[in-house]
């Protein structure tokens, strides 16, 4: 009897060991992985600018409470097809720092890994602030003050209800809205995403039809 429990106890062992690597690999080393931990400088506790190599410019980074709550419910809002719930965070975030070339498997598990670090590490809070301090409006626009300032000359909480769901509306496709490019297509979004505030609960139904009535009023950009 004890020696088929030694047995058995071998066999375990040559069964869980390997299993317990790849875990350790997949979910403990962080050698091969891009570096996370700089992401704590997109959810700062003041406003500074954050340069990073996967993004296609500059952020000006602000604090959460410097988004604003009409950017705030805008933003949450504007991905209604595509939700933004604090679960998904992690993921959107993992695809911004993956810019190097590799194979799309391994591409696929460094996404993986990324999002159980980055959900590890960060709060709710940090990893929304995180998120549109890092979304891409468009050119020159990265983040949401540098977005917010583009289009409206504005601060990020200094926006009204119908300029942040026009900004919120770009991070979907920000070519395809611009409002300096295409302005109907701009409105038609911003509307969208107001509408949707009004099912979420974050909006009345005449404040949306107030916000819907106005016009888009981007500053002019030099070029467009």
């Amino acid at each position: 009897m004890g020696l088929l429990r030694k047995i058995s106890f071998s066999v375990a062992a040559l069964v869980l060991l390997p299993i317990i690597g790849v875990c350790g690999w997949l979910f403990i080393y962080t050698g091969d992985l891009p570096d996370f931990d700089h992401l704590s400088q997109f959810a700062p506790s003041a406003q500074s600018v954050v340069a990073d190599s996967c993004l296609a410019g500059p952020s000006t980074v602000v604090t959460f409470g410097e988004i604003g709550t009409p950017l705030r419910d805008a933003l949450a809002t504007a991905e209604l097809a595509q939700p933004l719930p604090a679960a998904s965070l992690p993921d959107r975030i993992a695809v911004t720092l993956l810019c190097s070339r590799e194979t799309e498997g391994k591409r696929l598990l460094k996404e993986l890994r990324l999002r159980w670090h980055i959900r590890k590490h960060f709060s709710e809070q940090q990893l929304f602030t995180i998120y549109a301090n890092r979304a891409y409006f468009g050119p020159g626009a990265i983040g949401v003050e540098n977005a917010s300032r583009q289009f409206f000359h504005k601060s990020a909480d200094a926006l009204s209800i119908e300029e942040a769901a026009l900004v919120a509306g770009l991070i979907r496709a920000p070519a395809i809205y611009s409002p300096y490019r295409y302005p109907e297509r701009a409105l038609e979004r911003r509307n969208k995403v107001l509408e949707g505030m009004v099912a979420q609960g974050k909006l009345s139904a005449a404040e949306a039809a107030k916000a819907e009535a106005t016009p888009l009023g981007v500053v002019a950009r030099k070029g467009e």
